[in-house]
């Protein structure tokens, strides 16, 4: 056997190899994600979709405005095979972004090799942070794959010519954005797809115009419904209003209501919460690998190797409006709002990298980056299943004092509620406020979370000598980088 025999031998049993690990590595951790199913509503959010599949609401926020009809249909389906409400909305995240390794592949395949292909879609699904959001009962998990089958569909629709073919785009952009309205930048995609066809001469004017009516009363399917159960477009409209100002302007954590600046909240979007965290899931392995990978992509870069194409012109626009989208209108403190970016990046990044290659030494690094990412995954997805939130513990801790005792919280009082802990818990803001309605409770102990004393500190309110610190909880930041760590503070009656 001569030197070039045992060459192709050997790549030939790394390929195989690779291509059985990016195999194990999914159902191992659809396997994981199915055994371990997080069923904590630990979060404002969480609570809000958990009571949707009780009583659809949007008054009493359940769930909040925009009402995220398609996630909590699906959820409500799941809900009919299995008991725990938190948990069908769990499931149905996973099995919907599961579905997502089919529109991955097919994406992949129009640059790559199958095995490749294959490859990158194990890379991408197993991608750690992205599993921990895909294991909460929020929006996030299904809306990304809703957002790989979109994306597909304006593949498809950009090469075909038929009507079939061609309303998928709109009706995908429907669910994508009935799941999660905040996506709703990648509509730039659906305009992108009629411009092209028509600048090919594929679409005439008037048939864009017929699509984009067709693509409205797509929209106006689910916001139709949304004011059916209102009761009325003036109600609908009012809610809808209230929530858009609050979101811009108070609690959202926009670039309108944040007291950081621009620049900062560039640096933290993309240093902190799309490479440390959404990327390197804050591991320094991954990093190290990861960086390994960027390193190779720059090298083609410089080399001038990028080949142009739609499908990839489509991710770099809807991405760059994206990004746009998060640095303005997003809130920073919560790196689950950069997953796009994410799988994004990720996919630009292995496309070209992974490109007409038979350079062993790159199948091993992507073979080392699935075994971490899989091995981080599966920990952190039974972690979240098992281990008490902050909030959880914090509800405990409060359901074991007795009843003369009164809480003040920020969004913890939304958990404790929905935990039905016993002693009163009650959302302040303002110290005015505060010192107004404990006055009630004279022969009770008051009691106040740290979230509330740095309310109160940015107010200009200085707490000392006045507050004394009685328990801490922890949990992981990566699950809930907000309210993670909780301190429990006990108000001094002298005061």
């Amino acid at each position: 056997m001569d030197k070039k025999e045992e060459k192709d031998k050997i790549f030939k049993l790394i390929n195989i190899g690779i291509a059985l690990t990016s195999l194990f590595s999914i159902m191992f951790l659809l396997w994981t994600q199915l055994n371990h199913i997080n069923s904590f509503a630990s979060t404002w959010d969480q609570v809000d979709f958990a009571l949707a599949l009780d009583r659809y609401d949007l008054m009493a926020m359940q769930p909040h405005f925009p009402g995220y009809p398609y996630f909590i249909l699906g959820g409500y389906f799941i809900h009919q095979f299995v008991d725990n409400k938190v948990a069908s909305l769990t499931v149905f995240n996973i099995l919907f972004y599961f579905s997502a390794l089919y529109p991955i592949y097919k994406l992949s395949r129009i640059h790559v090799s199958r095995l490749s292909s294959l490859v990158i879609a194990s890379i991408i699904y197993s991608s750690t942070y992205v599993m921990v959001m895909v294991n909460q009962p929020i929006s996030e998990g299904a809306a990304l794959a809703a957002l790989w089958w979109y994306l597909w569909s304006l593949h498809l629709a950009m090469k075909g010519k038929g009507v079939g073919i061609n309303i998928l785009p709109p009706l995908l952009l429907s669910i994508l954005l009935g799941i999660r309205l905040s996506y709703l930048p990648f509509a730039v995609g659906l305009l992108l797809l009629f411009y092209k066809k028509w600048k090919n001469g594929d679409f005439t004017f008037k048939q864009i115009v017929r699509y984009s009516i067709f693509a409205i009363m797509c929209q106006l399917i689910w916001v139709g419904a949304l004011v059916f159960s209102e009761g009325s477009v003036k109600g609908f409209v009012k809610l809808s209003l209230a929530f858009t100002s609050g979101h811009f302007n108070d609690w959202g954590n926009s670039a309108v209501a944040s007291d950081v600046s621009f620049l900062e909240r560039i640096k933290t979007l993309i240093f902190h919460n799309v490479l440390w965290t959404g990327i390197s899931a804050q591991k320094i392995l991954l990093a190290v690998l990861y960086g390994i990978v960027v390193s190779l992509f720059i090298y083609q870069w410089k080399r001038g190797k990028f080949k142009q194409e739609f499908t990839l012109h489509l991710v770099w626009i809807m991405g760059i409006c994206y990004l746009i989208w998060a640095v303005v209108a997003q809130n920073i403190d919560k790196p689950r709002h950069i997953l796009p970016l994410v799988i994004f990046f990720l996919f630009i990044l292995l496309i070209h990298v992974l490109k007409d290659t038979r350079n062993s030494l790159l199948y091993i690094i992507c073979y080392l980056l699935i075994i971490s990412q899989t091995y981080y995954s599966s920990r952190l997805i039974e972690q979240q299943a098992k281990e008490l939130p902050a909030t959880y513990q914090l509800g405990n801790y409060l359901q074991s004092l007795d009843d003369s005792a009164v809480v003040y919280a920020w969004e913890e009082t939304r958990v404790l509620q929905y935990m039905n802990v016993t002693i009163p818990s009650k959302k302040v803001q303002t110290y005015q406020v505060f010192l107004h309605d404990k006055s009630y409770y004279h022969n009770r102990k008051i009691l106040i979370t740290n979230k509330v004393v740095e309310g109160f500190a940015a107010q200009g309110i200085d707490l000392t000598g006045k507050i004394k610190k009685i328990k801490e909880f922890h949990s992981n930041s990566i699950f809930d980088p907000v309210y993670n760590h909780i301190v429990l503070y006990e108000w001094r009656n002298e005061y």
